[in-house]
């Protein structure tokens, strides 16, 4: 998705929306194969639901309920909740530096 950190925010484990910090805005603009296991989860609209079961994930702003509050991105000094998902993603991200050098 070009310019993805323009148009998407993240939608929290609780259900509540938020404003993308850089470290997501530097994920979901990069370029991945249809076919990368690694690639942002981006869901059609709100209640839409991960294989798990679980709500989060990155939505296009346009389909946030009407009248959600979004909230700001938490900031970068903030220790990010450990989730299976982040953690996986973290092993990526060093994978692909280490693979790239």
């Amino acid at each position: 998705m070009p310019n993805a950190s323009e148009v998407l925010i993240y939608i929290n484990e609780d259900g509540s929306v938020r404003e993308l910090t850089e470290a997501d805005k530097k994920y979901v603009d990069n370029e991945f194969s249809p076919f990368d296991g690694a690639r942002p989860y981006i869901k059609l609209h709100y209640s839409q639901r991960t294989a798990l079961g679980e709500i989060r994930g990155y939505l296009p702003r346009t389909e946030v309920p009407e009248g959600m509050p979004i909230n700001p991105a938490p900031s970068e000094h903030e220790p990010e909740h450990q989730t299976p998902q982040t953690v996986a993603e973290s092993i990526s991200e060093l994978i692909r530096k280490h693979t790239q050098n």
